[in-house]
C-alpha cells in the first residue's frame, strides 16, 4: 500500500510555499493576505456547501458517531487542559488551549483519510466517510471558536457576538439551515450558486498547504518540540486507540471499526493551522504539528491497517 504516495504531494505543495516565502518570492504581507483569503473566504464557502449538500437524515447512525466523536471530544479537552494548565507561554490561556486542542484532535480526513480508505478498504464504506466528514469540521471548529472567542473577550455578550459572527460558524450555521430548508421544500440550489461556492472552495487544500510550508520559514518550532510531539501522540496513537475500544465497547463491525479507526489515524488535518493564525496563538505549535504528524503517518496509518487486519 503505497501510502507515502498519497502525504508525498501535500508535504512538497508546504515545501514550495517555504521555499517561495525563504527566498522572498513571497512577502510575509502576501502570505497574510492568502491566509486571511482562504480562512474568510474559500473555507466559508467549502463548509457551507458540505452542509447545504449533506444527505444528513440517510446516513444519521448514532453508534457510529458516538464511537468517533466521543473520542474525539475527550481527546480535545484532554489537550486543551494540559496546554492551560501546563504550558509556559499560554498557560490559562483559553483562545490558545482550544488552539492546541484542535491540533491535537482534527483529522486530515478529506486529503488523507478518504483516498487511504479507498485504497485499502474499498468504495462500499464511503458512506460511512461522507457521514462522519459532514459534522468533522462543523463540530471542532465550533467547539474551538467558542472557546477561543472565551480567552480574547470578557463579556458574554462580546463573546456570543464574536462565536456567531465567526466566518467559519457562520458558513455552517448558514449551511445546516440551507439543508433544512431545501429537506423540507424540496428545492435545490442554484446551479449558479453551487458552482460560485465549488469555484471558492476548491483551492483550500493548496492554499492551506502552501500557507502553512510558507509560515514555516518564520516560525521557531525547536521551541514547541515537546508540545509538538505530545500533540503528535495525542493524534496519531492515542486518538484512534479510543476510538477502537469504543468501536469494539459498542459492538461495530470490522468493517466500520477499520473505517473510524483509519480515520482518527489521519494526521491534524492543515485547516488547524489557519484557525490558529486567525487567532494570533500558537501558530509554530500548529505548524509544526501538522508537518510532524503528516511525515509520521506514514508509518502510523500502515501500522494501523496491519494492526486491524490481522
Amino acid at each position: 500500500m503505497n501510502i507515502a504516495g498519497i502525504i508525498a504531494p501535500l508535504v512538497l505543495v508546504g515545501l514550495i510555499g517555504f521555499i517561495a516565502t525563504k527566498s522572498k518570492l513571497l512577502k510575509r504581507q502576501q502570505l497574510d493576505a492568502l491566509s486571511k483569503f482562504t480562512f474568510h473566504l474559500a473555507i466559508p464557502a467549502y463548509l457551507f456547501l458540505r452542509m447545504a449538500q449533506a444527505d444528513i437524515q440517510s446516513h444519521f447512525d448514532v453508534t457510529i458517531y458516538g464511537a468517533f466523536y466521543l473520542p474525539v471530544l475527550m481527546i480535545f479537552f484532554f489537550a486543551y487542559f494540559s496546554n492551560y494548565f501546563f504550558h509556559n507561554n499560554y498557560r490559562k490561556k483559553h483562545d490558545a488551549s482550544a488552539v492546541y486542542a484542535l491540533a491535537s484532535s482534527y483529522s486530515n480526513n478529506v486529503i488523507v483519510g478518504l483516498p487511504v480508505i479507498l485504497l485499502a478498504l474499498g468504495e462500499t464504506l464511503l458512506p460511512i466517510v461522507f457521514m462522519i466528514v459532514v459534522f468533522h469540521s462543523a463540530m471542532l471548529f465550533t467547539l474551538t471558536s467558542v472557546l477561543a472567542e472565551k480567552g480574547q473577550q470578557t463579556s458574554i455578550a462580546k463573546t456570543a457576538k464574536s462565536t456567531f459572527f465567526n466566518p467559519l460558524i457562520m458558513s455552517i450555521v448558514g449551511g445546516a439551515l440551507t439543508n433544512l430548508y431545501l429537506t423540507l421544500t424540496g428545492y435545490q440550489l442554484p446551479n449558479i450558486l453551487v458552482a460560485s461556492m465549488q469555484i471558492l472552495g476548491k483551492p483550500i487544500v493548496s492554499l492551506a498547504l502552501f500557507a502553512l510550508g510558507g509560515s514555516m520559514a518564520y516560525y521557531q518550532v525547536k521551541s514547541e518540540k515537546y508540545f509538538i510531539s505530545f500533540a503528535c501522540l495525542l493524534k496519531l496513537i492515542a486518538l484512534p486507540t479510543l476510538v477502537y475500544l469504543a468501536c469494539i465497547g459498542l459492538g461495530l463491525s470490522l468493517q466500520v471499526t477499520q473505517v473510524l479507526v483509519v480515520m482518527s489515524a489521519c494526521p491534524t488535518g492543515v485547516n488547524a493551522y489557519l484557525i490558529a493564525k486567525n487567532y494570533q496563538n500558537h501558530q509554530d505549535t500548529v505548524a509544526g504539528t501538522v508537518v510532524a504528524s503528516t511525515v509520521i503517518s506514514v508509518l502510523t496509518i500502515p501500522a494501523w491497517l496491519m494492526f486491524l487486519t490481522h
